[in-house]
């Protein structure tokens, strides 16, 4: 498939960042012209990979990257903010600007990330193949389990059933609190409306989770429209590429634990401490990457800890012994792939979901946000003395190592685009 056009749409949202150009990397890659709608502060990775970027001219036009958008660090999971500033208080702006683009440029499929999914209905309006992109484990709920983002086990039995019902009714619920908004920008498309705002991901010719199927819970039975692709296990773009070297003598052969926590500020500074601290009283060697949000804040670090502003974790990682994090999921399945156990302290979004699912195949222990230096401390010894953590990542490292549907799936998006085509002619 040669010369056909893909429209990229997504936002700076931390995590989503590295999944998402790493798709359209592989298209690119697979001949296929790769023009990416999205923020200013997103222009030069875009650039740097070949892609034509077009900003995004009302809504989500910060040029700053640390500059915080979603706000969402003391949300209750069913009250966040970033329903209305991200997926659904901007759509009719996105998916205006959408059909601009995709009737300019002459686009053949639109790729939309999930935090803006409704953007898909510019390709609905346009006549043009969709596909919604998960950069982690679908949240959408289904019988076999609850909603995503509540940080809860699945489970069989008729309480587990009932569970699920409930809270799968009130996140159908919250989400069609915005459906009115949506149904009148489809009628004035001219476009079906929607019975519930969650039936949108049904209206995609695809949804392509990005992570292994192992490490997810699926939805059963599985909806024709869903893909595992396999996750994206890059370092991101804005980690910085100088190379790590150990700070101990090669005789020191501690243990190195590695924390690492959200990319975007989620109000981390006191969780970071207190792993800093769990650290300080125990013989191990740490190494904490601050990442943006955090770079230029000031911690109290003890002689067996280094702090450093940014570094790969492909560097770091083949090095360590643990992983403190806050269950951000690049840094979760990057930990697992080098078959690393996992301390997480979750801060929201999905990391909650996360967590558990690290917690149900035997890869860690999952604490709370809150988590005294002493519990940490208590998790680190734990790990680092009972193998099985250590046996089970190793697990997983083989499954998420395993090769990706990922030339399936590009061989069906061409099948599309064709499809698509010879309809038009």
């Amino acid at each position: 498939m040669k010369n056909s056009n893909i429209l990229f749409v997504m936002i700076e949202g931390g995590g989503n960042v590295t999944p998402i150009l790493g798709l359209a990397k592989k298209l690119s890659k697979s001949g296929h012209s790769i023009t990416i709608l999205s923020e200013p502060c997103l222009e030069k990775p875009i650039e740097d990979m070949a892609a034509s970027f077009i900003p995004f001219t009302k809504h989500f036009t910060r040029t700053d990257r640390k500059e915080d958008l979603f706000k969402d660090w003391n949300a209750s999971k069913i009250n966040n903010p970033v329903f209305d500033r991200v997926m659904f208080g901007p759509a009719p702006n996105v998916i205006d600007q959408c059909i601009e683009v995709i009737r300019t440029k002459s686009i053949d499929l639109l790729v939309v990330d999930v935090l803006v999914f409704p953007g898909i209905i510019a390709a609905e309006y346009m006549g043009i193949p969709k596909i919604v992109v998960f950069h982690m484990p679908e949240f959408l709920p289904s019988p076999n389990r609850p909603p995503g983002n509540m940080g809860l086990k699945p489970g069989n039995g008729l309480f587990y059933r009932l569970r699920d019902k409930i809270l799968a009714k009130l996140m159908t619920s919250k989400f069609d609190e915005f459906k009115t908004a949506l149904n009148e920008k489809l009628a004035s498309l001219s476009l079906a409306p929607l019975n519930h705002t969650l039936d949108l991901f049904e209206r995609a010719d695809l949804r392509l989770i990005q992570t292994t199927k192992s490490f997810d819970v699926p939805i059963e039975p599985s909806p024709k429209n869903v893909r595992y692709i396999g996750p994206e296990l890059d370092d991101p773009d804005r980690v910085s590429s100088q190379q790590w070297v150990t700070p101990w003598p090669n005789q020191d052969k501690k243990p190195l634990v590695v924390i690492s926590f959200s990319s975007t500020f989620q109000n981390q500074a006191k969780a970071i401490q207190n792993s800093i601290n769990a650290l300080s009283q125990l013989p191990v060697n740490g190494i904490v990457t601050l990442g943006p949000a955090m770079e230029d804040h000031e911690f109290i670090i003890p002689d067996n800890v280094v702090v450093m502003k940014s570094v790969k974790h492909s560097m770091l990682f083949p090095h360590a012994n643990l992983v403190i994090t806050h269950g951000g999921h690049g840094t979760i399945i990057r930990a697992l792939s080098y078959g690393l156990p996992i301390i997480c302290l979750p801060m929201g979004r999905d990391q909650d979901d996360n967590a558990i699912k690290v917690v149900i195949k035997g890869c860690g222990i999952n604490l709370s946000l809150k988590s005294s230096p002493r519990s940490i401390q208590k998790a680190v010894e734990l790990i680092l003395r009972e193998n099985k953590f250590k046996i089970n990542a190793k697990k997983m490292q083989v499954e998420i190592n395993k090769p990706s549907s990922i030339k399936e799936v590009i061989a069906e998006i061409n099948g599309l685009i064709n499809k698509k085509k010879t309809v038009s002619s």
